[in-house]
């Protein structure tokens, strides 16, 4: 089965990919010599001319992508603006989220997540997982634990508390 990842705000957002670098190339401009020296290629077609999606480093070709989802209902949501997150399991994608949140999320705002395998988006949510992140205070909560982050640093010190579980419900407000 596959994880889904959700994001809701109470405001519309662009969608789209954050965090990735990727370069696009003609394919003439691209040669084996070239492409041994990179982390991901990928040759795509576009209006009949190939072209080769290339990211030179591991750090470049991880990102998260947003997608508006408008017919969608999850009971565990507040804010009416539901997304699909595709956000990897690492530390990488978890400080681009946490930087694309914190840069979305204006003083008083709240951005909540859900994560749950696909079609159990109604199912109850796991309550000892279910996690708040207050941004100005510099916590963070989970289940019965309570811990502090460094606001000095807070998007590195998140992205190092932060692990997604089945049927979490998230809380990030500022």
């Amino acid at each position: 089965m596959t994880e889904k990842h959700y994001l809701a705000v109470n405001k519309r957002l662009q969608h789209g990919s954050y965090g990735r670098n990727e370069i696009w190339l003609p394919s003439e401009e691209v040669d084996e010599e070239m492409l041994k020296k990179i982390y991901f290629a990928q040759v795509r077609e576009i209006k009949k001319k190939k072209y080769w999606l290339i990211c030179k480093t591991r750090e470049d070709a991880v990102g998260i992508t947003v997608e508006r989802q408008k017919e969608m209902y999850i009971p565990h949501f507040e804010n009416k603006f539901i997304y699909e997150l595709d956000c990897p399991d690492e530390r990488l994608a978890y400080k681009i989220l946490f930087r694309f949140i914190e840069e979305k999320l204006d003083f008083g705002d709240k951005v909540e997540l859900y994560t749950c395998f696909d079609g159990e988006e109604e199912q109850p949510r796991i309550a000892a997982c279910d996690t708040e992140i207050l941004l100005e205070e510099g916590r963070f909560i989970s289940g019965e634990t309570e811990r502090s982050f460094r606001q000095d640093n807070r998007i590195e010190s998140l992205s190092q508390k932060f692990r997604w579980h089945d049927r979490q419900y998230v809380v990030i407000s500022r």
